[in-house]
């Protein structure tokens, strides 16, 4: 560390970084807040100096209040000068505060080009992103066509919310031909990284024989693996096989407890 430090203090720009994410890491390890306070000088100085990663690195710290008070101005003033510099993760993160309206002025427009950027240098999350702006027509009307592509490129780069939506829309037929086998094949792969949206979805083919042979027990199995992510679609699925007994016995003290499960998340969010 010492080493690094050294160039670090001589102005040296990669050693300024280096030294900043040293500090970083280590601080989620020794559960230290003092060392992201050091990242955060470390990747001030790489970021007044022009450097790209010092920049975004400064901007997510700004951003989620990390070694400092949440500043969500300095973190779009941080990311926007990445984002010049085509980082693409920078890219993706100034479209979001643009779609969001956090730090900036709420512009689905600005959203789009941002998004765009990052897609186009390769950024699943921002292929992503630029998917549901097209789909939901954030920005104009909804282009399905367009969604899906982007949704293709970034689920090739198992990006898991992209899998799940790409597979609803060969299940829904829109932007493409309407195929429950691919449908099926998308939302196993973001079930299979976690995803609880995807799990439900392919627990209701199994359900309804679509895309696959139907089969109960593999649809209670998914419907239990999106209820146990907190999803709450996959939870009330999960309710009523337990009380059906449908594909697994009948089992109305653990329907009751999801039941509660479900009910308290209502009137926490309420």
């Amino acid at each position: 560390m010492w080493q690094w430090e050294k160039r670090a203090f001589r102005g040296d720009v990669q050693a300024q970084r280096e030294v900043g994410d040293q500090y970083f890491f280590a601080a989620y390890e020794e559960e230290k807040e003092e060392l992201l306070q050091r990242s955060l000088y470390w990747y001030g100085m790489g970021a007044r100096a022009g450097d790209a990663g010092c920049q975004y690195d400064l901007a997510y710290q700004y951003e989620h209040g990390l070694g400092t008070e949440p500043d969500i101005r300095k973190a779009a003033y941080w990311y926007a000068r990445a984002a010049v510099q085509e980082l693409p993760e920078a890219e993706n993160n100034l479209g979001h505060l643009y779609e969001t309206g956090c730090g900036v002025v709420q512009n689905y427009e600005l959203a789009v080009y941002w998004y765009g950027r990052s897609a186009r240098h390769g950024d699943a999350d921002g292929q992503c992103n630029l998917a549901i702006m097209y789909q939901f027509g954030y920005a104009g009307e909804a282009d399905y066509k367009k969604a899906a592509m982007w949704y293709t490129q970034a689920a090739e780069q198992d990006n898991a919310i992209a899998q799940n939506n790409l597979g609803y829309l060969y299940e829904t037929g829109r932007g493409v031909d309407q195929d429950y086998t691919e449908a099926a094949y998308w939302y196993r792969l973001a079930a299979e990284a976690g995803d609880g949206p995807a799990a439900n979805n392919l627990g209701q083919l199994y359900e309804q024989g679509l895309g696959v042979e139907e089969d109960p027990e593999k649809a209670a199995v998914w419907f239990a693996r999106s209820a146990r992510t907190g999803y709450t679609e996959g939870i009330r699925n999960y309710i009523r096989v337990l009380e059906a007994g449908q594909g697994l016995c009948q089992d109305k003290k653990a329907a009751a407890y999801w039941r509660r499960q479900l009910e308290e998340d209502t009137n926490g969010k309420g």
